[in-house]
């Protein structure tokens, strides 16, 4: 306990959250219940109703009482803040990229987590933002620290 390759409590719970609200999102993108209930579908307007709704679809048309989604902006569908998987290596960084990162017109730059005593810089540009704001996914190499880079994966679901 305390050596420098210590994860905090801080890092552990983001990375935690991190994981449990992609695992979530996921079995919700996954769901093949067609059934409509209640409420509207998202930004794209072609989604299914859902008793949750607000979320966008990828197919489907809206559901018996749901209508097409008109208003709002599509960071407003992404889950807050944005799921990200960091490709394979010998140590983890934690990414936390706020939804309302997507409504910026320039670069934006976040920093990783500390990992090993170094953290990395990723770089969103405003084609990244665009992409991940539509629904897409971008793969970004971060800044060299340490020798090395990481890759991340990152999306707005």
């Amino acid at each position: 306990m305390g050596s420098k390759t210590d994860m905090t409590r801080k890092e552990f719970l983001t990375l935690t959250f991190t994981l449990v609200g992609t695992t979530a999102a996921a079995a919700a993108c996954s769901s093949d219940n067609n059934n409509a209930t209640t409420g509207t579908a998202g930004t794209s307007g072609g989604a299914r109703g859902g008793s949750g709704g607000g979320a966008a679809g990828t197919s489907g048309g809206a559901g018996t009482t749901g209508a097409g989604g008109t208003g709002g902006g599509a960071a407003g569908a992404c889950s807050d803040p944005l799921p990200e998987v960091q490709s394979a290596s010998d140590h983890t960084h934690t990414l936390v990229i706020p939804a309302s990162t997507l409504n910026a017109t320039t670069a934006q730059t976040i920093d990783t987590g500390l990992a090993l005593a170094h953290m990395h810089a990723v770089t969103l540009e405003p084609a990244d933002l665009a992409t991940l704001k539509g629904g897409g996914s971008v793969t970004i190499t971060s800044s060299v620290a340490s020798a090395h880079t990481h890759v991340f994966t990152i999306s707005c679901h």
